[in-house]
């Protein structure tokens, strides 16, 4: 019933004459609650710690993405390199495998630069915030390649890496509570046959450094001998995608889709926060 009724009283009319009248009310839900999800009592059982799939990066990039990755030949190839059955530790079993498998993919931009040193050709910087890894849900690259200006000079003990092409990756996971992980990866290759100076890489290998990574992935000091805690290595592919039109100051730029797969032997125990728990 309205505290006032809308009709005016006008002069003259009783005042039984004035009789309460009742207002339509709007449409209302019903008040509701969703029923619980089966299984999800007091009684359920606690989830157990989960290492990420070896290809949950795949697809983070969409189309642009070129292909699957974390191939099961290569990573047993680079065990069998990392591991000799007749050194200790031994071979790794397949989960063992499993447990140190590293892949991680970014799309980024990449510049070309000139050399540093008379035997480099150029200085090739990339940079990513699109990707990630199945050992850290997001984080950012920052690579840069040195190229050698003669492909075809011959290594000498005094300058190894003559007809190398070589650089440094790191990769900083932002996934939280891990904002201090930093793996930086050692990369190098010999260019392919008739390469030239300006030729762009498609694929070098990488080893993991383990004096200058830091979080979960900073080697623990005084380990004892055969425990490989210090070892990492695999391959890192590039999918270059050059503008038509180079960036000003430039001697080339566009954008690159960067792939690694390996292997990485983390302790588990340095981050108390790490998602490396087996």
């Amino acid at each position: 019933m309205p505290a006032s009724n809308p009709r005016r009283r006008l002069p003259g009319r009783r005042r039984h004459q004035h009789r309460p009248t009742i207002d339509g009310l709007e449409m209302r839900e019903l008040l509701s609650t969703a029923s619980l999800a089966p299984g999800l009592h007091s009684t359920a059982r606690r989830p157990t710690a989960i290492v990420a799939h070896p290809d949950s990066p795949n697809g983070l990039l969409g189309s642009r993405s070129p292909g699957p990755f974390a191939n099961p030949y290569l990573l047993r190839h680079i065990a069998a390199s990392l591991y000799p059955a007749s050194s200790p530790p031994g071979s790794p079993t397949p989960a063992e495998i499993r447990r140190q498998t590293f892949t991680a993919r970014w799309e980024g931009q990449y510049t070309i630069g000139p050399p540093r040193f008379s035997d480099r050709a150029s200085t090739i910087h990339m940079w990513g915030t699109a990707g990630g890894s199945n050992q850290f849900l997001r984080g950012k690259l920052d690579a840069v390649l040195f190229p050698p200006a003669d492909p075809a000079a011959t290594p000498t003990p005094g300058n190894p890496y003559a007809n190398q092409i070589t650089g440094f990756a790191s990769l900083f996971g932002e996934s939280y509570l891990q904002s201090g992980s930093m793996l930086v990866l050692d990369m190098n290759g010999t260019p392919a046959a008739g390469s030239t100076p300006g030729a762009l890489p498609r694929q070098l290998t990488w080893a993991y450094d383990n004096n200058t990574s830091g979080g979960p992935y900073a080697a623990p000091g005084g380990i004892a001998p055969g425990s490989g805690y210090t070892q990492g290595e695999g391959i890192v592919q590039f999918h270059w995608m050059p503008n038509t039109h180079p960036q000003p100051g430039t001697r080339g730029s566009g954008r690159v889709i960067v792939t690694f797969q390996g292997l990485i032997n983390t302790s588990q125990i340095v981050s108390g926060v790490s998602k490396l728990i087996s």
